[in-house]
């Protein structure tokens, strides 16, 4: 797996490329510097993150994990650095859609949930498959999905590791929007300059750092540190320069 990296005016994008499936390798699919580094960019105020060619990323690589399974401390090593990569992008300062086509399984999915909005076109595929080979979701896929559909629905697709097309998959809350067309990392990509158009890239970024205490820390020091920036932002944008 490799991860390539683009940049158009202030968007930037993510291809997850191992073809034709984009399996995942290893949990801790990229470097993590490197991956930190792009988010970082300060040019950015929103990053679309898609799968090359016709899927997204149908999840690991079967034959590495049946390696990894032989070594159960590697195996719970690789894995706590996967959810640690995952996090980087879940914990973003800029907004980050996932830009689902073709396949979007298993550790595929668990990426999608990482990202803060998931748009797909209508023959996509999403799903938790890991009960089928008698194993179950491990990059946080039982937590976070509870995020956006409910205990429910999370229950049903991870105990009967089905798949469910993106209309449904709308339904349930884990897809936000739904594309007919094939430009669906054109959608995704002028959905983040409408959402982002005249906001200072610092401003994007402290609107979302302050999203992301909330849950990262205690309920007062993240309200401590909402007041912060938000003087910062006053400071910068309606005050004197120093």
């Amino acid at each position: 797996m490799k991860l390539l990296y683009s940049i158009t005016g202030s968007i930037g994008r993510i291809v997850l490329s191992n073809p034709p499936y984009n399996y995942l390798p290893e949990p801790e699919f990229e470097n993590p510097d490197t991956l930190k580094g792009f988010l970082s960019r300060k040019e950015l105020t929103g990053i679309v993150v898609s799968g090359e060619g016709k899927h997204f990323c149908a999840g690991a690589d079967t034959e590495r994990l049946s390696e990894l399974t032989k070594n159960p401390s590697a195996l719970k090593d690789a894995m706590e650095k996967g959810k640690s990569l995952l996090d980087i992008i879940r914990y973003a300062t800029v907004p980050v859609v996932a830009a689902v086509r073709g396949s979007c399984l298993g550790g595929g999915l668990e990426i999608a949930l990482a990202c803060h909005f998931r748009f797909a076109v209508k023959s996509a595929m999403l799903g938790f498959p890991e009960s089928q080979r008698l194993l179950m979701p491990g990059l946080g896929g039982t937590v976070f999905s509870q995020e956006v559909a409910c205990r429910r629905h999370v229950i049903e697709l991870a105990v009967s590791g089905k798949m469910i097309g993106a209309p449904e998959a709308r339904e349930m809350g884990i897809v936000d929007q739904c594309f007919d067309g094939a430009d669906l990392e054109g959608e995704a990509q002028r959905f983040l300059c409408r959402l982002t158009e005249g906001r200072p890239a610092a401003l994007v970024r402290s609107i979302m750092t302050s999203i992301h205490n909330a849950r990262t820390l205690p309920l007062d020091e993240a309200l401590r540190r909402e007041t912060e920036l938000f003087c910062d932002a006053a400071r910068k944008n309606h005050g004197q320069q120093p």
